[in-house]
């Protein structure tokens, strides 16, 4: 199979927390609304995105804060959520690959990030 992707996936287990905006993206207003707060497991990172598992429910489209440890480096990564969904039933490979993570949530979201962030596999945990 070729890979699309322009950076490499690497899988890890990094614990992240993450604030989010809940509802309509078109209909929040960002200067006065509150971000929500969630916390899960990144899962799959590139330097433009990551897989979190988590207990969140989210929507597609609103911006995101993700913040999270290598050993090299402690992050705050803006982006936005690209991708949501629940881990139960779903028969894709990436679900299955995530299957091991159920125990930090049962769904997932995919944040791409606005910038890209350098990431090596030596320094993801």
């Amino acid at each position: 199979m070729v890979e699309k992707r322009r950076f490499p996936r690497y899988p890890c287990k990094i614990k992240t927390k993450f604030h989010y905006y809940e509802g309509n993206p078109e209909d929040i207003d960002y200067d006065i609304t509150v971000p929500s707060k969630g916390k899960g497991v990144i899962c799959d990172i590139s330097q433009v995105g990551a897989l979190v598992i988590t207990t969140s429910r989210v929507s597609v489209g609103v911006p995101a804060l993700v913040n999270f440890k290598t050993k090299k480096n402690k992050l705050a990564v803006h982006g936005h959520i690209v991708r949501t969904g629940l881990l139960k039933n779903n028969p894709t490979e990436v679900a299955q690959k995530m299957a091991k993570f159920t125990s930090f949530g049962d769904s997932y979201i995919a944040i791409e990030f606005n910038e890209s962030v350098e990431l090596s596999r030596d320094e993801l945990k």
